[in-house]
């Protein structure tokens, strides 16, 4: 009996506490901060209240304890939407009365769900807004580059010399896509009478891609760094060689980004994929005995000065 005296005492709890935490939403305009006609305003509450009540919320008429007020600030096509209450207070931008819906199911989710309205926290494929949907929301710079430095591989022994390449960037305010080609290092040669068969080297890509993150997205120079993958080749003293897949990590800093001449400065690491190799003739070598081939790791860094010229620039819509 006491059982389930217990049991009835705790389901009637549960009961309760959901009733509360499920209380009616009410919503309401805030006619001082609203410059909508009263059709739209009415035609507005009832937008609001069912996406409440698709995010599972019963809405009922004004006065109840989870009061929500609803106001529309419109200049030309640009609305401000503002919704506040318990929950919070949320702020999103329809361009135009047909982008209100949209507007009006991410702000109710994001405050049944208390997830932010920046991102992608609060959107599906039915409620993306006209300035979302947009391709020129964002400032985007496109560039071509060169440019050049010096650097070093590291095998049995350092071969500095100097670096390249030529490149591409897409640069959005904070990430940008690099795609470069031709990128190398090389030693070929030493002054005269010192030059030796194993003083040549070699550490390049054929073809480079690497996405960027700058974070003074808006500055006219800023810092960043980057990552990505190559493909291509180290040779470099008597006979060591390979080729493969390459990790690349950049850091540098960008000048003169409210221009269209960029400089940037920048170091970039080459980390292979795989091991260089070469093979060993044992000093009593006879046709027919096995030879040895030796491998080893060999990693690679420049530092380089950059050039490029700016071809196209879409502002923000």
């Amino acid at each position: 009996m006491r059982r389930l005296l217990v049991l009835a005492l705790v389901v009637s709890a549960f009961i309760l506490a959901t009733g509360t935490a499920r209380a009616d939403v009410c919503l309401a305009i805030d006619e001082t901060h609203d410059n909508f006609p009263a059709a739209d305003r009415a035609a507005a509450l009832l937008f609001v209240g069912k996406q409440f009540e698709l995010a599972g919320e019963h809405v009922t008429g004004e006065g109840c304890p989870k009061q929500y007020v609803l106001s529309h600030v419109r200049l030309g096509q640009t609305i401000m939407v503002t919704l506040a209450g318990p929950a919070g207070h949320r702020e999103l931008t329809a361009l135009g009365m047909e982008d209100l819906p949209a507007v009006y199911s991410q702000i109710v989710r994001s405050i049944v769900t208390g997830r932010p309205t920046s991102g992608f926290h609060v959107t599906d494929r039915t409620n993306v807004t006209a300035a979302q949907a947009s391709v020129q929301r964002v400032e985007a710079d496109s560039l071509w580059y060169a440019r050049l430095g010096y650097g070093s591989v590291f095998g049995d022994r350092s071969y500095g010399g100097p670096a390249m390449g030529f490149g591409y960037r897409h640069e959005l305010d904070s990430f940008g896509v690099d795609v470069s080609f031709l990128n190398f290092q090389t030693r070929t040669s030493q002054p005269y009478g010192y030059y030796t068969s194993s003083d040549g080297a070699f550490a390049g890509s054929v073809l480079k891609l690497e996405g960027l993150y700058f974070p003074r997205p808006t500055a006219n120079g800023t810092p960043y760094i980057g990552g990505g993958l190559s493909w291509g080749s180290t040779n470099f003293g008597a006979g060591w060689e390979g080729t493969g897949l390459q990790g690349e990590l950049s850091a540098g800093y960008e000048f003169l980004r409210a221009s269209t001449l960029r400089t940037f400065v920048q170091v970039d690491a080459v980390l292979p994929f795989y091991n260089v190799s070469t093979v060993r003739y044992p000093l009593n070598y006879r046709p027919g005995a096995p030879i040895i081939t030796d491998q080893r790791y060999a990693p690679a860094i420049s530092v380089s000065l950059g050039i490029g010229i700016q071809r196209h620039r879409h502002p923000r819509s």
